[in-house]
């Protein structure tokens, strides 16, 4: 059987495979190396005169007050001050973009979640931080200023504002979607909850299983939308 090549075996920065209308694209850790491949990705979409183009970002997180293995659609980006907002600074100057989601999208992909039933999916917003340690209310990096009070009153918090994960990627994903016209949306398994801790205690094996979630989930919306598109 023949193998699927790699569209961009030329660099190291990501990996890119094209199945029929399905392009797969990965990405490193942080907005810094999400965002080189969204900028270099949108041209492509641009100068390949894509059309009705929807684009999932699928991963890893930590939960808030979920049990480990939950998918998380996101309802809104918001970063740690519990704002639906991105902010870059440009040309010396903060700007500020919004990071709303497609709404219908994650509706979408939560009735997939029904329909499969393998797995917990729930819709909540999502934080992204800046940092993996301290930006997350982390106890276990090189520094830490806070105590265990306090974090635990922090993720509290997020909480209440309806967080319910935490990675470090959806807040420039949602903002240069949102600029693009793309139709976008987020789709990460919580690895742990946080409040109960900030390592992994999961085996590998479960870990693992845990990572296929999301993409046992969006390939379940990808079948239906290539059904759905045959029928007509």
């Amino acid at each position: 059987m023949q193998s699927t090549p790699n569209i961009c075996e030329g660099t190291d920065r990501y990996a890119m495979y094209k199945v029929g209308p399905v392009l797969s694209v990965s990405h490193g850790m942080g907005i810094p190396s999400i965002s080189i491949m969204l900028h270099e990705l949108i041209k492509l979409l641009y100068h390949a005169r894509c059309t009705d183009v929807t684009v999932v970002r699928i991963g890893t997180s930590g939960g808030i007050g979920l049990q480990p293995g939950t998918v998380v659609v996101t309802k809104q980006s918001v970063d740690a001050t519990f704002l639906p907002r991105f902010e870059q600074v440009v040309l010396g100057k903060p700007v500020v973009r919004s990071t709303d989601l497609d709404g219908d999208l994650a509706e979408e992909l939560l009735q997939c979640g029904k329909e499969l039933a393998e797995f917990e999916t729930v819709i909540g917003n999502t934080m992204c931080t800046l940092d993996f340690y301290e930006g997350q209310a982390r106890l276990d990096g090189a520094f830490c200023s806070y105590t265990e009070e306090d974090k635990q009153n922090y993720l509290a918090e997020a909480y209440a504002a309806g967080v319910r994960n935490i990675e470090m990627e959806s807040s420039v994903f949602a903002a240069m979607c949102k600029l693009s016209n793309l139709r976008a949306a987020v789709v990460c398994v919580t690895l742990l909850d946080r409040q109960k801790g900030d390592q992994l205690t999961s085996s590998h094996d479960i870990l693992h299983s845990y990572q296929q979630r999301p993409q046992i989930l969006v390939g379940h919306y990808i079948k239906k939308k290539l059904s759905a598109s045959k029928k007509k």
